[in-house]
């Protein structure tokens, strides 16, 4: 006999796929779509664990914990594995573990994932005599299954897709049979066992060839040799027109089984699936389209409708289903960015057939949901996108991956591109316009490169997002922030510091070797990084001097650094050495000597400017010699 496990997730769907997989291991697993009603089941009767979403309507996941850790007796220490929609920012693992959480999962969580974390929990979460009264845990088994009655194959793609699972879907409908492989969630190849879904029947039926050119190509086939195959070489198909019509089969075999209204499924964890049809990489979103606007019975899905015709229409919340790529025409697009917060279903019961196809398409696919009236629900941004060209997959590559090395360096506020007193609704928009750009879901079709790049830039608005939307979260950001910018600041002061040293120091060995230009171009490079160092000036100025020594307009350029670098450095000698120098090459032999008088005044022992005032004291004797002569004449 398994554990007991309470599921909680506000995606009525997601909790069957999570309770079918746990079920599969032989738990006893109970759902809950609301944080009140599950607190009230924890402390009526506590399980053996508990998953619990953060986000819930109600009450919230986090305040769901805390409340359990408050109850009386042994219903407080009932292990929790709390899952985040979002990324788990330090703030929420901080939180979680002072809430002991056994864990912090980030949805979609791979549903071998799931069970292996489960298991290890529930495996030391009790002791051995518990586990010997109880019997012995169940083996892991590699699969799950169900009714499509009860859980229809578009929950089913939805869902797959969601926890991200690998392996083969298989599914039966009385005679009929057919195989999905999926990959990350996504459908790559199916099969199937009807003889009406082979090629030749297919373009048969489609006109594409006629019924005798089908029996030739059979009756030619050879051993392990294909339809298609025979069918290009009989010159009835080129390449081109060969690898369309495939797509289009593959397609024809999973749309059909959206006619299915009763069957069972089995979901074989990480099987592979031989000889099927290849499909282009498409999101679940435009395939479960597909097959509800081509093969659903119109019947079926105006029953639905009616059925919740008191609930409003909206678009869906949940960020890793509703950024999915979703061809739309364009009044359909225009349909769904009006829908706002909510409209009533009732008004489109009376929409043409198109129409109710496209919404239920949309609802099982989980880009749009319905809800209640009163209950208050954010903004989120269109959730259809338009396939893309070649041109502007490049231009998403390119954005990306400039996002990338730009959000490693930004600020949460830069990031979203928000003020730091930014309200909630604000908030709100501007993480939704970040996620339509980033999600890995809108370029699901791309390369595995592409989908690494979107990956990471989501992560990054993700955390964003994470640290502003709670007010106590959001102020011990800005704190945190503040105090990492400042001591950035003074590490990269110190980085640039350090390294217009380096230049300075060079500069002044090019001046010693006579290497003017390579010493100018040193002494410019430190005053660049490091513009407040009057030293710098003034040995830029001197370097400046000594490359133009013939230039007026370079020496007063020269004589300008000099007094910013008087101004900066007044206690340091170089300055009024260099200006001194400048001032005798310009004739100004007072203003000289009263430099060179400066800056031995500073530094008694400064060489360059006692040899200086030596030669003006030499040339003043002499001059006076000169002048005693000339009198006794």
């Amino acid at each position: 006999m398994g554990f007991s496990i309470l599921c909680v997730d506000a995606d009525r769907n997601l909790c069957q796929v999570m309770a079918k997989a746990l079920e599969a291991v032989g738990h006893t697993v109970e759902t809950e779509h609301d944080g009140e009603r599950a607190l009230a089941l924890i402390a009526e009767e506590a399980p053996d664990l508990v998953l619990l979403d953060l986000f819930l309507p109600g009450r919230d996941g986090f305040s769901v914990l805390e409340a359990v850790r408050k109850l009386p007796g042994p219903a407080q220490a009932t292990p929790v594995l709390l899952l985040s929609g979002c990324s788990v920012t330090p703030e929420y693992q901080q939180r979680a573990a002072r809430l002991a959480a056994a864990a912090l999962l980030t949805k979609p969580v791979p549903l071998a994932e799931l069970t292996a974390c489960v298991s290890r929990e529930l495996g030391t979460s009790k002791s051995l005599e518990s586990v010997a009264q109880r019997g012995a845990f169940a083996a892991v088994r590699s699969e799950f299954s169900g009714e499509l009655e009860r859980f229809s194959f578009a929950a089913l793609l939805h869902h797959l897709h969601g926890s991200r699972a690998t392996g083969v879907l298989h599914l039966q409908a009385g005679r009929k049979r057919k195989w999905v492989q999926l990959r990350d969630g996504y459908p790559v190849g199916v099969r199937s066992n009807l003889l009406g879904e082979t090629l030749g029947n297919l373009l048969e039926r489609r006109g594409r060839v006629s019924a005798a050119v089908v029996r030739e190509s059979r009756e030619r086939l050879g051993d392990g040799q294909l339809q298609g195959e025979m069918l290009v070489a009989m010159e009835v198909l080129s390449e081109e027109e060969l690898s369309a019509v495939l797509r289009e089969q593959a397609d024809a075999k999973l749309h059909e089984i959206f006619e299915w209204s009763s069957g069972r499924f089995r979901f074989e964890f990480g099987g592979q699936l031989h000889r099927a049809s290849g499909m282009v990489r498409r999101s679940p979103a435009n395939i479960i389209l597909g097959g509800v606007r081509s093969r659903m019975s119109l019947e079926r899905i105006d029953s639905w409708l009616e059925a919740q015709r008191h609930l409003l229409l909206a678009r869906a919340e949940e960020p890793f289903y509703r950024f999915q790529e979703v061809e739309l025409e364009p009044e359909y697009r225009c349909l769904v960015e009006g829908l706002g917060s909510g409209r009533a279903l009732e008004e489109f019961l009376s929409a043409d057939e198109g129409t109710r196809r496209t919404l239920f398409g949309l609802l099982r696919a989980g880009l749009l949901d319905v809800h209640a009236a009163g209950s208050p629900r954010p903004e989120p941004t269109p959730a259809s996108a338009e396939a893309t060209t070649g041109l502007e997959r490049e231009v998403q590559r390119a954005d990306l991956a400039a996002m990338v090395e730009r959000f490693a360096n930004e600020s949460a506020f830069e990031i979203l591109d928000v003020p730091e007193d930014v309200g909630a609704k604000e908030l709100q928009a501007a993480y939704e316009r970040m996620s339509a750009r980033t999600h890995p879901d809108r370029v699901s079709s791309h390369g595995a490169a592409v989908r690494r790049l979107a990956a990471e830039t989501f992560a990054h608005v993700e955390r964003a997002y994470e640290r502003l939307r709670d007010p106590e979260l959001r102020q011990r950001y800005i704190s945190e922030h503040r105090s990492l910018q400042r001591v950035d600041r003074e590490q990269a002061a110190g980085r640039r510091a350090h390294l217009a040293e380096q230049h300075f120091q060079q500069g002044k060995g090019a001046v010693e070797q006579r290497q003017h230009q390579n010493a100018l171009a040193h002494f410019g490079k430190a005053l660049e990084l490091f513009p407040e160092e009057g030293e710098y000036h003034a040995y830029y100025a001197w370097a400046l001097h000594l490359c133009h020594p013939d230039d007026v307009t370079m020496t007063e350029e020269a004589i300008e650094h000099c007094k910013r670098g008087m101004k900066l450095a007044s206690d340091r000698e170089k300055p009024y050495l260099f200006m001194g120098r400048l001032c005798k090459v310009t004739g100004r032999a007072g203003v000289a000597e009263r430099m060179f008088t400066r800056a031995v005044q500073i530094q008694p022992d400064c060489v360059e400017a006692l040899r200086e005032l030596r030669l003006i004291n030499m040339r003043r004797e002499k001059e006076k010699g000169l002048i005693r002569r000339l009198l006794r004449r």
